[in-house]
């Protein structure tokens, strides 16, 4: 009987072993997988903060303009005269 059982554990051995390996190895290209993919979304927020930047530069130069432009309309109409507003 211990023979029997003695022969059981070193045929049960190599195909455990394997199961093991094989999950550490899947285990590894996960998180592999993972750790790529995260830097893919960081540089792709890294992008898309850069392109915001941007159109809030551009927002804030089309405001500028906007209020030069109705700065100058004011004076224009402060300049006409009475009789001409109406």
């Amino acid at each position: 009987m211990r023979g029997a059982v003695v022969v059981a554990a070193i045929a049960a051995v190599p195909p455990t072993l394997a199961a093991v390996l094989t999950f550490l190895q899947a285990r590894a290209a996960n998180r592999r997988t993972a750790q790529q993919d995260a830097l893919g979304v960081a540089r792709a927020l890294g992008d898309l903060q850069g392109t915001v930047g941007r159109v809030e530069a551009s927002v804030e130069r089309i405001d500028q303009g906007v209020v030069e432009l109705r700065e100058r309309v004011a004076r224009l109409e402060g300049a006409r005269p009475a009789r001409a507003r109406s």
